[in-house]
């Protein structure tokens, strides 16, 4: 027998155990919330980019207003802006944030001295930069850091504009190109990406070879990228903001697929397969890796998936009408139209697509001018860029939306920081006038909260920063070794640590700077700490006073709207097949059919804004999220019924009352004026086709748009169980 002398590990002790698993949380936390370590790039870049451009600075305006401009403009250029997109994209952004910062730097630096000229143009601006987030998330990314081009001028004493601009232009040359060239971003379209992978899953569930978890996840994915921002995740062009609509009918395929749809699709499934696979392979093939032949293929699946389905519908169409037995047809019936619905969603997720491929192959004159879009439907419309720069901030404005208010309050707020700088001996105005646009949120309690940590940060970067310097002094070479440190831990903290720990970085930042210029040691940082403190108060003042429960108050008014405007739409729409399609009628339709997207805009920014607050109970923002979806499904669902053919009106008439009747039951149902609902609409729909159907020249042909339209009123009759203001109040 061997024997061994067993050896008794060492046991770690308490401290080195809870080290380790505090070390372990940290870096799950940075997996996490840098998986692909865009953050790391972004951080290191302004690490190694910052000192030159304060080096750039101090040489060439040593003595002057550039070198405070130099080193600030490249602070909301590299740590405070991040846009999204590839590289042609983020190139048009920075310059077109480089224009927009001198013209602000001239005005802000013409109204200085003006006190009240200074307030009124701050709010204008504060209102009009914030507000401009709406049009595209290139936008949305360089608010802050526009903001900071007009704050620095209008707050601080007065000096010459050319200085001034001179400054901004080096911070510029030194930024942008260390933006587009230095460790660029390894991913951007994440939406598009996102999409393409739940395209090619829902294929391959159909196909059998994925799992209900695969498509789960890939579905969770896209829907966190979707809703993960204020801002929807879209730029300003019409190819990018077609692809905006698959997002809500790729959650509801993925939704009703199941082991069994692939069989139950029948001949159907093989084209919906290849409309799918080649949906994916548009979404992930750049322009130069051959995109124009993936959209050549997708034309042809989509030819294809229409043909096979409208094969396939007449042969059940004619099978429910010659089946002898009635209950026998009545099933038959439920299942066509369940089927109908979710082919009729592939085909519209294919064509937009389509649509958003051929708008981004367009020249760049005819983006810029919004021409030159293919010819669409309802269902898969997409708005030009000069449309949507009219329409949607236009529909926000009428329908009161969120971002509306938000932008009012945080333009007051900006003003009133104006105000303090102009009335009290604050050192660094725009310290204070900063702080309050960094604290201010849409409700009360959320800018309570933000204020809290932004205070709680500063100290501590004061406390750290002072103790650094009572230390090892503010020498020159001291303080350019710590300048890159600092920037970094700005830049890098505030995503993946916290926003607490960002602005103690922050704060170190700022004494690092100020100390390059003109030492002062650590009392630098108490006056930082002085005005970051009036900022936060004046914004929390300000959200006290304007709105101070935030989206809460709105949601259930915008849901409400919603689906007050969603339940005429469907109606024109459905009366549209029923009675005709007269000029008076498709006019309704289209201008019903604007109201219901505007709308739906409008719930979205609620939505959004309402999750950024992380206000309420779980059960309450399900709730919501719940509503919400409903009313994006009654207008894609009146979409789709606003492009059916009508039939001739002498065909079926009582089958065009039985779908009136079933509209005004989801209508009423939608609204919560009534618990009580029809029959489902399956049974009805077929009883009264094989009552009509005997005799009937065009039997067939004009039974199609009629069960199309049953099919969208199918699937709305299992959304329609009253989930308004009750639901909401009994989750609340």
């Amino acid at each position: 027998m061997r024997w061994t002398r067993a050896v008794s590990p060492r046991c770690p002790g308490p401290r080195s155990a809870s080290l380790s698993h505090i070390l372990a949380a940290l870096l799950a936390r940075i997996r996490a919330r840098d998986p692909e370590h865009d953050a790391l790039r972004r951080a290191l870049r302004a690490g190694l980019t910052l000192p030159v451009a304060a080096l750039a600075g101090i040489a060439v305006g040593g003595g002057s207003q550039t070198t405070m401009f130099a080193i600030f403009g490249a602070v909301a250029l590299l740590i405070v802006a991040d846009f999204p997109g590839n590289r042609a994209a983020r190139t048009v952004a920075y310059c077109g944030l480089g224009g927009n910062g001198a013209v602000l730097i001239i005005l802000g630096t013409l109204v200085s001295p003006l006190p009240v000229a200074a307030v009124l143009t701050m709010f204008a601006i504060g209102v009009i930069v914030t507000f401009s987030g709406v049009l595209s998330e290139i936008i949305a990314a360089g608010q802050r850091a526009t903001l900071m081009t007009f704050v620095l001028p209008v707050c601080t004493p007065p000096g010459p504009s050319p200085e001034r601009l001179l400054g901004w232009a080096i911070a510029w040359a030194v930024a942008v190109p260390a933006a587009l060239l230095l460790f660029p971003p390894t991913h951007h379209d994440d939406l598009r990406r996102h999409a393409a992978q739940v395209c090619r899953v829902l294929a391959a569930r159909l196909s059998g070879s994925a799992t209900a978890t695969q498509v789960e996840a890939a579905m969770e994915a896209l829907h966190t990228n979707f809703l993960g921002a204020d801002y929807r995740p879209v730029a300003l062009t019409a190819g990018s903001r077609a692809l905006v609509r698959v997002v809500d009918d790729l959650q509801w395929l993925c939704d009703r697929v199941t082991d069994s749809t692939g069989a139950l699709l029948g001949e159907v499934r093989v084209p919906i397969v290849r409309v799918l696979t080649d949906c994916a392979l548009v979404l992930s093939t750049a322009p130069a890796d051959g995109r124009d032949r993936c959209r050549a293929d997708l034309s042809v699946a989509l030819t294809a998936h229409a043909k096979s389905a409208h094969g396939r519908y007449r042969e059940d169409i004619e099978r429910i009408l010659a089946e002898p037995d009635d209950f026998a047809a009545a099933e038959l019936g439920r299942k066509l139209l369940q089927l109908r619905t979710f082919s009729a969603c592939v085909g519209v997720v294919g064509r937009v697509i389509g649509t958003a491929a051929d708008a981004d192959a367009r020249p760049l004159w005819a983006r810029v001018l919004g021409r030159r879009l293919p010819a669409t439907g309802i269902a898969d419309r997409v708005l030009s860029e000069s449309q949507a720069v009219a329409r949607i901030p236009s529909g926000f404005v009428a329908t009161r939306a969120v971002v509306v208010r938000n932008s009012i309050r945080t333009g007051l707020g900006l003003a009133a920081a104006v105000v303090v700088v102009h009335t009290f001996p604050v050192q660094n105005g725009f310290w204070v006038v900063l702080a309050a646009s960094s604290v201010l949120r849409s409700s009360a309690l959320t800018t309570g909260t933000r204020l809290l940590r932004a205070i709680s940060g500063t100290v501590a970067g004061f406390v750290l920063g002072a103790v650094v310097i009572e230390l090892l002094g503010v020498h020159p070479a001291l303080m350019w070794v710590l300048l890159p440190v600092v920037a970094f831990g700005a830049a890098y903290l505030p995503n993946v640590v916290s926003f607490t720990a960002g602005q103690a970085f922050y704060t170190m930042l700022v004494l690092t700077i100020y100390n390059l210029i003109n030492p002062h040691g650590w009392r630098v940082g108490l006056v930082r700490l002085e005005d970051v403190l009036v900022g936060a108060v004046v914004g929390i003042v300000v959200s006290l006073l304007l709105w101070p429960r935030g989206a809460t108050t709105v949601v259930e008014r915008t849901l409400q709207r919603s689906r007050t405007v969603g339940v005429r739409y469907l109606d024109a729409a459905v009366r549209r097949v029923t009675r005709g399609a007269s000029e008076a009628a498709t006019d309704r339709v289209h201008a019903l059919s604007m109201d219901a997207l505007t709308a739906s805009r409008t719930v979205d920014d609620a939505v959004r804004q309402l999750l950024s607050e992380g206000s309420g109970s779980s059960d309450r923002r399900a709730s919501v999220i719940r509503a919400a979806n409903q009313t994006v499904r009654l207008r894609t669902s009146a979409d789709l019924i606003a492009d059916v053919v009508p039939p001739p009106l002498q065909a079926y008439p009582a089958t065009r009352a039985v779908l009136e009747a079933h509209t005004r039951s989801i209508g009423a149902r939608m609204l919560g004026t009534t618990q009580d609902g029809l029959p489902p609409i399956g049974d009805d729909l077929v009883y009264a086709l094989r009552a009509e159907a005997r005799g009937q020249a065009l039997a067939i042909e004009a039974a199609l748009p009629l069960v199309t339209t049953a099919a969208g009123l199918g699937e709305l009759e299992l959304l329609s169980e009253p989930t308004g203001r009750a639901v909401w109040l009994a989750a609340g």
